[in-house]
């Protein structure tokens, strides 16, 4: 016994060097005693199972997924009571409740031999078990940082299934326990479920323990999936753990960053805008960070139309003192946080972000590092964009790696200051979040305490960062938009404070704030049957006659948009090169817009009636799952959970 805990410590302290540590999610009213039970009793038969494989000499180890058999009584009480933690029963997942009545009725499995936990990789990183579907269950948790007091995690929980799936469940709970792991307290929880997908995971999980010197982090999983065309069902049980002991000097984490991050921190959107090819010059200011030009003279030139060299940060002091005292600031750059492109100008069409900091490998101290390396995702926090990997919430849509110096710095921290490169195609719509997932992986050698040769070990450290979206949506250079005294000026001559003409003869609004910027994709080109022409991004706002507000690139010839003679049909709508400069504007003051709809926020371009960059804002956070599409693909036996499920959502939603 003495020697196995011997092991099991060495296995964690190992973790907790490598930052292997986790995140919580929050939970609504739960019997937190019932869980931590359940969690005790699964973390005991988890412990069974992977004793069981190593007497077979097959792989085990943390994070490893362990099939449930529902005819055992004890993993149908965890199960319903996870369920039930989740908000689900049998009255508001009826179809579910039934196959888990099915499953838990079905007369136990006969003994048949143990298959290793994974034989063989699928897609993106999921593997096929022996014994059903085809789905991989797992925890990438990581060190989010802490200090002497306090460990912080980060992470979620994630199945994906390679056939898909009519109905998919996963969830995460987080437990202190002692080494032993026989005493659980329970500190967070979160779940998620889908139909008719393939890739689920859980809200993030967000932890700060106190450090003790006897005390594990441990965090488990329940998944769940079945699919009726192929009447396959799979139930697994998954978890990890990490030391909670005191690492003096421990700092901010592992990996820590100085950049990307929220500059603009009083904005009304709590996020990282990284304004690629456009971005507010004037006005209501919204980039953290944007394209800028160095001239040859010293200054700068933010968001060009061509000739970008780089990626600056925003001067915040800088910005806001140059407002004076018409309170309109002005965007500016911060030489300090400037990222100069190793090729230039920049391809404006790559897709790009800018970071600075540094790698802290907490290792043992008689452990060594022989190599460090990066992988850094880009996953889509909703739905859309036109990337060639998907549009679902949850697909990675870019890959890359830190762009790290050359050798790690006298106090053994490995530096990287650069451009992030994720390729080209900057597919992302407008003002559409991405989340970047940022694995360091710490690889070397620790003695083994037996003796032996010493032992590689390969850790991962992760760190979470939810910025990315990009401005789109804007009237090329030349289009003349009408101002409230009836007479049209160029985009490029409207400044702010001025009125533009709204749809209605009598109402005009304030310009707000002034986009500009550079489009590296074709814009759409319209010409209604009375010759008007416009040229405007993909993305751009239009208003129809029969379907309201639609993209740009939405529109075909036929449809009847608004101008300022009325509904006209267009008879061209082209895809056409374009280099020059783009802008937009926000219109409304809030006194202005005091009584009015969103649909408000338009103006005349060239004759046609288009929304602003608010409208454009809002139709694309606008975006929804269509259901009925959703209902073509599910099992009609799991039509009335979908229905039941999306009654849910909706009612939380307005609370």
């Amino acid at each position: 016994m003495r020697s196995s805990l011997l092991t099991l410590m060495m296995v964690a302290a190992l973790s907790s060097a490598c930052g292997q540590q986790r995140q919580t999610p929050a939970s609504g009213q739960v019997d937190t005693q019932q869980l931590a039970e359940d969690s005790r009793e699964m973390a005991r038969r988890y412990a069974q199972w992977q004793a069981a494989l190593r007497s077979q000499a097959l792989k085990t180890g943390d994070n490893e997924k362990m099939p449930l058999d529902l005819s055992d009584e004890v993993h149908y009480r965890f199960v319903l009571n996870r369920l039930k933690a989740s908000g689900l029963s049998a009255l508001n997942a009826p179809q579910l409740f039934v196959r888990l009545d099915e499953l838990h009725r079905r007369l136990p499995l006969p003994e048949r031999p143990m298959h290793a936990p994974g034989d063989g990789v699928l897609a993106a990183g999921m593997t096929a078990t022996a014994d059903g579907m085809a789905c991989g269950h797992m925890i990438p948790l990581g060190l989010g940082g802490g200090d002497d007091a306090n460990a912080r995690f980060h992470g979620t929980a994630l199945t994906s299934c390679f056939g898909g799936s009519d109905y998919g469940y996963v969830d995460l709970t987080a437990f202190v326990t002692d080494e032993d792991q026989m005493s659980f307290q329970y500190l967070a929880s979160e779940s998620h479920e889908e139909y008719a997908g393939k890739v689920l995971e859980t809200p993030p999980l967000a932890l700060s323990v106190p450090r003790q010197d006897d005390k594990l982090l441990l965090v488990d999983s329940l998944a769940m999936a079945f699919n009726e065309m192929t009447g396959e069902e799979q139930l697994t049980y998954t978890s990890v753990s990490a030391t909670l002991h005191p690492v003096p000097g421990l700092g901010e984490g592992d990996i820590v960053l100085e950049h990307p991050k929220d500059l603009l921190r009083d904005t009304i959107e709590k996020h990282i805008r990284v304004c690629m090819e456009r971005g507010a010059i004037g006005g209501y200011l919204d980039c953290d960070y944007g394209l800028v030009r160095r001239e040859a003279d010293g200054s700068w030139t933010p968001f060009p139309a061509s000739g970008a060299t780089g990626i600056a940060g925003v001067d915040v002091d800088a910005t806001r003192a140059s407002g004076g005292a018409t309170g309109t600031p002005t965007w500016i750059p911060d030489p300090g946080a400037y990222f100069e492109a190793p090729v230039k100008p920049m391809d404006a069409s790559r897709f790009q972000l800018p970071v600075r900091g540094h790698f802290m490998p907490h290792v043992l101290e008689e452990c060594e590092v022989t190599k460090v390396t990066s992988k850094v995702a880009a996953i889509l926090v909703d739905e859309g964009g036109w990337c060639d990997a998907g549009a679902a919430a949850g697909t990675v849509v870019g890959k890359g790696e830190l762009p790290w110096k050359v050798t790690p710095t006298a106090s053994g921290e490995y530096p990287f200051d650069g451009i992030l490169d994720f390729g080209t195609g900057n597919c992302l719509m407008h003002a559409q979040n991405v989340r970047l997932e940022m694995w360091v992986y710490t690889e070397g050698f620790c003695p083994d305490p037996y003796g032996g040769e010493p032992e590689p070990f390969r850790c991962p450290s992760k760190k979470e960062v939810r910025p990315v979206d990009y401005k789109r949506g804007c009237l090329a250079e030349g289009t003349r938009v009408m101002r409230a005294d009836g007479r049209s000026v160029p985009v490029e001559q409207v400044k702010v404070g001025e009125k533009l003409l709204t749809q209605g003869t009598e109402r005009a609004l304030t310009v707000t704030s002034v986009t500009r910027g550079g489009e590296s994709n074709p814009v759409v080109k319209l010409r209604d049957e009375q010759g008007r022409e416009v040229r405007v991004t993909e993305t751009h706002p239009m208003v129809t006659a029969a379907r309201g507000v639609v993209q740009a690139r939405e529109l075909k010839v036929g449809d009847a948009v608004l101008t300022r003679t009325g509904a006209r049909k267009l008879v061209a709508v082209e895809r056409v090169p374009y280099a020059g400069a783009v802008y937009n504007f926000a219109l409304g003051t809030p006194e202005e817009l005091a009584g009015l709809g969103p649909e408000a926020r338009t103006l005349y371009a060239d004759g046609f009636l288009v929304g602003d960059s608010q409208m454009q804002e809002a139709l694309e956070k606008a975006r929804r799952v269509d259901a009925r599409a959703l209902l073509v693909r599910l099992n009609g036996a799991w039509h009335e959970d979908f229905r039941l499920s999306q009654a849910r959502k909706l009612a939380r939603a307005r609370r």
